[in-house]
């Protein structure tokens, strides 16, 4: 039988050997998966994620057409470019450029995954197309939930609830007392009484939630509105060779490596 395992926080993970050669989802509802799902959509080339501010720095200084963003405790890192709200990501500034990424949460989770079979972008925006992609993987699969500064987030663990409520309708999986506290929390705070998720309930938790009533206080109360949204994109972010593009376009690219090879390999004989 397929096993889905969960860990609460990243920093469980201690290194990235952990996630080696596994499938691994990736959630930080608030607000690094929400955030990079919407900056692909809108355009970005791609999104390279690093585990502090010096790494995305050097990277930054060695990459043209590229733009620094990132947060400390929710705020924007001072000579960073964009923040970690989605609303900084707009197609007029983003459009065809790599963005550069260090948050406090999200992006180190992302980084652990470097050495895994697969890992894709989960956030309340993209549910349904992230059930589908893991029922279509049939494999063993691991969600990470980031947490907040190596702490539990509420928030995350609902989210995951919310995935894996939807899979087990839809197919058996394996799980043990981690993944059934999810689906335990989702069921009590964001469906409502005849078992259907409900977006005003999700919103509801994302401003009472530590993090959420945090970034309020900071001016961010839009992007609770905005990350509590359910299933406004079809897409799918995936981490694949140190950086995050749509799967449709890691498909395309990968795609036409393959034509190319086959061209190659004709014209040698």
């Amino acid at each position: 039988m397929i096993r889905v395992e969960v860990y609460l926080t990243h920093f469980l993970i201690k290194d990235e050997l952990v996630l080696k050669d596994k499938n691994a989802v990736i959630i930080d509802v608030l607000r690094s998966t929400t955030s990079i799902l919407t900056a692909l959509v809108k355009g970005a080339k791609e999104v390279i994620p690093t585990d502090s501010v010096t790494q995305a720095v050097k990277i930054a200084k060695g990459s043209g057409n590229s733009l620094l963003c990132g947060e400390r405790n929710g705020k924007l890192i001072e000579g960073f470019h964009l923040g970690n709200s989605p609303f900084d990501f707009t197609e007029e500034k983003i459009k065809g450029k790599s963005l550069i990424c260090s948050t406090s949460n999200g992006t180190i989770a992302t980084t652990k995954a470097k050495l895994a079979k697969s890992c894709a972008l989960a956030s309340f925006n993209n549910i349904d197309a992230v059930v589908e992609y893991v029922l279509n993987l049939n494999e063993d699969v691991t969600f990470v939930a980031s947490g907040k500064l190596n702490n539990f987030c509420l928030e995350d663990a609902v989210l995951i609830g919310v995935i894996l409520k939807s899979l087990l309708k839809q197919k058996e999986f394996l799980i043990n007392d981690p993944e059934r506290a999810c689906i335990t929390l989702a069921e009590g705070t964001v469906f409502d009484n005849k078992g259907v998720l409900s977006e005003a309930k999700v919103f509801d938790l994302l401003q009472s939630v530590e993090h959420g009533r945090y970034l309020i206080e900071c001016g961010f109360a839009n992007d609770i509105d905005y990350c509590s949204r359910l299933n406004i994109y079809k897409e799918i972010p995936i981490f694949y060779k140190g950086s995050i593009k749509l799967k449709e376009q890691i498909d395309s690219e990968l795609a036409i490596k393959k034509k190319m090879k086959k061209i190659n390999l004709k014209d040698k004989t």
